[in-house]
């Protein structure tokens, strides 16, 4: 994966992060950080693929960080 994707990965976590439970489209993610709404798609996939978000349709939401 390309620092850029790793960057953007980062960006669309700390959105839904900061979003809070709420979930979030990719749509509204993407103006937000400056991206394209497939660019945000991509990352959400590989964010989904890593265990750091979740999809509940139409919504997506970053999962809970494990707390020690």
């Amino acid at each position: 994966m390309s620092a850029a994707s790793s960057a953007r990965d980062a960006a669309v976590l700390a959105e839904l992060r900061a979003m809070g439970g709420l979930g979030a489209l990719p749509m509204t993610v993407a103006p937000r950080i400056g991206e394209t709404v497939g660019r945000v798609s991509d990352s959400l996939q590989r964010l989904r693929r890593a265990g750091l978000v979740r999809f509940s349709a139409p919504y997506w939401t970053a999962n809970e960080e494990p707390r020690p």
